[in-house]
């Protein structure tokens, strides 16, 4: 008997995963879904350097951060990208927990996600600064 409860919670919640996977591809690729992803992948891409890690490399890319304000590796460029998208989701998310306004929990849950996203945004930020050299 608590074996098929579990098996059942269980296979509720795998349906419900994938109920939610599915909505989300779908609603990216519904409509121009595909194209506001692409605009923020390349946006997010830009902003972090991409281009000046790619046209101007530095002679040695087995650094993560090259120590130096002037150049930059691709490895690098990868984690300003992280950290430039887990802020914006960040940001999104206090933003979703002030027009909530159906569910109390739910807008202490956005909110507190918001924050613990922004907080891992700026601390990677800093260390990355520090291990530049530049604080």
């Amino acid at each position: 008997m608590i074996r098929e409860a579990i098996e059942s919670a269980y296979d509720k919640t795998l349906g419900a995963l994938k109920d939610t996977l599915v909505g989300f591809v779908a609603s990216l690729t519904r409509g121009s879904g595909v194209v506001e992803t692409l605009y923020i992948i390349l946006l997010v891409a830009l902003m972090a350097g991409f281009v000046n890690a790619a046209v101007f490399p530095v002679p040695n890319q087995s650094y993560v951060p090259y120590p130096g304000i002037s150049a930059m590796t691709i490895p690098e460029a990868i984690i300003d990208a992280f950290v430039i998208a887990v802020g914006g989701s960040g940001i999104y998310l206090v933003y979703r927990s002030g027009r909530q306004t159906v569910r109390s929990r739910t807008v202490n849950l956005y909110l507190g996600l918001a924050l613990l996203l922004l907080v891992v945004s700026v601390f990677t930020g800093i260390d990355m600064a520090l291990l530049k050299g530049i604080g």
